[in-house]
């Protein structure tokens, strides 16, 4: 019995820090990509990243936009929640006359304003180099 409400403790513990970071972990998530959330963005590597609608509401379609410079390729690409911890969700980007498109949807949550990151890597075909993006938008209803 004492095990049960020592597990419960550490369970409430555990949630109501998670709650109380969140506006500190969004923060921080929003500095590392530095472009205001829900906008258009142009990184100094080029690459523009932008949302089929600047409002996005859980389990509705959206698709998210590139447009890459010619020497820069797609190597992976990933959604994750930064508001709370969701998993990820693997995106596949396709190209539509010059601009890649993925569709795409994210689930709902208890919390009603979710922060979520675009996780692109990219490699410079010319130089090999790797080039990682974060892009960050609100969920919100």
């Amino acid at each position: 019995m004492h095990i049960y409400r020592f597990t419960l403790f550490l369970m409430l513990i555990f949630v109501l820090t998670g709650c109380d970071n969140a506006n500190q972990i969004n923060q921080e998530a929003l500095q590392k990509s530095n472009c205001d959330a829900n906008q258009a963005c142009i990184y100094s590597s080029g690459v523009k990243v932008w949302l089929s609608n600047e409002t996005i509401s859980p389990e509705t379609p959206f698709s998210i936009n590139l447009d890459l410079p010619e020497h820069l390729k797609i190597q992976s690409a990933k959604l994750e929640s930064i508001t709370m911890y969701m998993g990820f969700i693997p995106q596949k980007f396709t190209k539509h006359e010059s601009i890649y498109k993925s569709e795409t949807m994210v689930g709902i949550c208890s919390e009603k304003n979710m922060l979520w990151q675009l996780v692109l890597n990219l490699t410079n075909t010319q130089t090999g180099e790797p080039i990682t993006h974060f892009y960050n938008f609100y969920v919100t209803y």
